[in-house]
């Protein structure tokens, strides 16, 4: 029973919510908004246990003098330190009326987004790297990729005024790389698109009937 029972809600949840998407009655939007509603219900719960999941690793690891032990404690004081602040101006406890999040927006807007900042920065040297390993015209389509690469970015960048020709090249770059974008690239995407559309129906389908039980660790 420790199967069936969770197998026999999923399939009754997920014939229940197709069938609202299905049916313009008012009583299957309401079972679909009841769903909708546990299921909010379900990832509040289920975020909390990631939380306590986190503290109780992150103490394990500084308890055992982990390598890593002060970035888990520096983790732990600004996970509870930016929530008790949140609580906090919830409340009113700091004098601020309620919806003028003023130190939260602080704490966001001079110490997250820098380092987001960052952590975009040093990612953009690692896709260089990338690119310039996977523009090597070794093959046909390394050449493609190399060529049309080359030419977005010659269409992205302005062409030196100095340079001969230098207007009638910028314009015909542009021209081209509107092109392949409007139609080479966007033909791909809507591709992509629909093959991942087909796989989450086919995952939603197997889920539904069963024949999917991953979320039951098997």
């Amino acid at each position: 029973m420790k199967r069936e029972i969770p197998i026999l809600l999923t399939i009754l949840c997920g014939l229940a919510i197709t069938w609202s998407f299905f049916s313009p009655q008012p009583v299957s939007q309401a079972v679909n908004d009841e769903l909708l509603a546990w299921g909010t219900v379900f990832f509040s719960v289920a975020f909390l246990l990631g939380i306590g999941n986190l503290v109780r690793i992150s103490l394990k690891q500084i308890s055992a003098r982990h390598p890593d032990w002060p970035y888990k404690a520096l983790l732990l004081v600004v996970l509870f330190g930016y929530m008790i602040i949140g609580v906090a101006e919830i409340h009113g406890w700091f004098g601020i009326p309620d919806g003028q999040n003023l130190r939260r927006d602080w704490i966001y807007e001079r110490v997250f987004q820098p380092l987001q900042a960052t952590m975009f920065s040093l990612l953009a040297f690692y896709i260089a790297s990338a690119a310039f390993r996977a523009f090597r015209a070794r093959s046909l389509e390394a050449t493609l990729l190399l060529t049309a690469g080359a030419l977005v970015m010659i269409g992205q960048v302005p062409i030196p005024p100095f340079f001969p020709f230098a207007e009638a090249i910028g314009d015909y770059s542009v021209r081209l790389q509107g092109f392949l974008m409007a139609y080479v690239n966007a033909a791909g995407q809507k591709a992509i698109i629909m093959g991942a559309a087909l796989g989450t129906l086919a995952t939603g389908l197997r889920i539904v009937l069963g024949i999917e039980r991953s979320y039951l660790s098997e």
